[in-house]
């Protein structure tokens, strides 16, 4: 079994504490590292070893947003898993722009954190859906919805593989819900990343929130 490496960024040393006690209890997952800001985990990222960070949005120094774009400039096969409150509401989505693969509340259950940040080493996106209700409904109220447009230019059978995508569901998963073959959900995941102008799954959830086509979320 191959054993997910994760690095824990947070100013917190009570929440770093707490992370690594929950994740080190976990088959097949090791705590490589910590650090108290960004800096730390664009450094520790740069020596490689890491296949996912757990990071904080609000940090001293350069911050969640600009750590995660580093991250994933310098080693773009490493997952993001931001941690961030209702107060962060505002940057969760310049965070998501950044390349993170998604974003969870620090008060999410335990059990829950387990679920996401192996949810997201699938390559899984990852959104709570109480944060994202707050920031969607935001956009939606000072912004017209690109949700019919966004319809029009996809198929009904890609609106369905886009929703299950935004569910969590991997592409054996969606094949199994909607009694297809593994390599058709592959050609509509193309096809329907290729019609949104963009190469990455979590991206194009994101679209997918915005515009109000799909629900958010893994925790409640």
């Amino acid at each position: 079994m191959n054993v997910l490496k994760v690095f824990i960024a947070d100013d917190h040393e009570l929440v770093r504490y707490a992370l690594r006690m929950l994740l080190e209890d976990e088959p097949g997952v090791d705590v490589v590292g910590e650090s108290p800001d960004g800096e730390g985990a664009v450094a520790a990222v740069a020596d490689g070893g890491i296949d996912l960070v757990l990071l904080d949005l609000r940090m001293p120094g350069i911050g969640g947003i600009e750590a995660c774009r580093q991250i994933k400039e310098a080693r773009p096969e490493v997952y993001v898993l931001v941690l961030t409150s209702f107060d962060d509401d505002d940057e969760v989505f310049g965070v998501l722009a950044a390349g993170a693969g998604g974003y969870i509340l620090k008060d999410t259950r335990p059990d829950l954190v387990v679920q996401a940040v192996r949810a997201i080493a699938e390559g899984q996106a990852v959104f709570d859906s109480k944060i994202a209700a707050r920031v969607i409904s935001g956009k939606t109220d000072s912004e017209e919805s690109p949700g019919a447009e966004l319809m029009a230019l996809l198929s009904d059978r890609e609106v369905e593989v886009l929703r299950l995508i935004a569910k969590g569901m991997s592409n054996k998963e969606i094949a199994r819900a909607l009694w297809i073959g593994e390599a058709t959900v592959k050609t509509h995941v193309s096809h329907l990343l290729h019609k949104m102008g963009t190469g990455d799954r979590t991206q194009a959830v994101l679209m997918a929130i915005q515009a109000g086509l799909v629900d958010s979320g893994i925790a409640e």
